[in-house]
């Protein structure tokens, strides 16, 4: 009979190590590239837009929100952000952390993470964040499954709190985009002309229209808002 595997993880896979390359490492970078970067928000007034709905829900596709940490919004502890449970999650816990953001650990659930993705906990958080003034920003597509999908847990979220739901997304004008990750990953660079851009809201709120069409409405602004923040930050004309 074998031995049950209880080895601990190295430093290296520790918790507070990856937190300290998020807040410190990806941090710290994320901050030059604020400083060397020159930022167009569109709608330029978007911020007070939030305001007159608050709290909202605010949604990216999940390879493109790392540039938006650099630019927080006013008041970042405002907003309260899910973290994924995952290893890789513990690095954008940190980094989250590094701009002043409140975090709620926990993801959504695919049909490939039903055990140990805190969805359900996390689920009753947003809840009790929503209920206590807090507007929520997470990525709108669950991993690993792959193609860009809007998790049924936000349309739920969205359509029993009644709060407006925001797609968003953030670009610079040097990046590299990982098409062979599954969400296509953007790596952003320093020295660059950032786009910002916001669409406007989506209320889950009519009985007769499904999840499912709620889901693709959405996703069609995320795709949308992609697309401004690249034509944004490129300076292409008419946007």
């Amino acid at each position: 009979m074998s031995e049950p595997d209880d080895k601990k993880p190295g430093f290296f896979e520790t918790p507070g190590f990856r937190r300290f390359l998020g807040s410190w490492v990806l941090g710290s970078y994320l901050a030059l590239i604020r400083l060397t970067s020159r930022l167009k928000l569109e709608p330029a007034d978007h911020w007070q837009r939030v305001e007159a709905n608050w709290p909202v829900i605010a949604l990216s596709w999940h390879g493109q929100s790392n540039i938006t940490y650099a630019f927080p919004p006013p008041t970042p502890s405002r907003w309260s952000l899910l973290i994924s449970n995952h290893p890789d999650g513990q690095i954008a816990y940190g980094l989250a952390g590094r701009f002043g953001y409140s975090r709620i650990s926990g993801s959504g659930m695919s049909e490939r993470q039903k055990h140990g993705a805190g969805g359900v906990a996390a689920y009753r958080a947003m809840l009790r964040a929503l209920k206590s003034n807090q507007s929520l920003f997470m990525t709108a597509d669950v991993p690993p499954v792959p193609g860009r999908t809007v998790s049924p847990g936000i349309i739920k979220l969205a359509r029993s709190t009644g709060r407006p739901v925001y797609a968003m997304a953030g670009a610079s004008s040097r990046r590299r985009i990982l098409d062979r990750v599954w969400d296509k990953m953007q790596l952003n660079f320093p020295f660059s002309r950032v786009g910002y851009a916001w669409e406007e809201p989506v209320w889950v709120t009519d009985p007769a229209k499904s999840d499912e069409e709620y889901a693709a409405e959405i996703a069609v602004k995320l795709d949308s808002a992609l697309a401004r923040a690249f034509a944004l930050s490129d300076g292409t004309p008419g946007v």
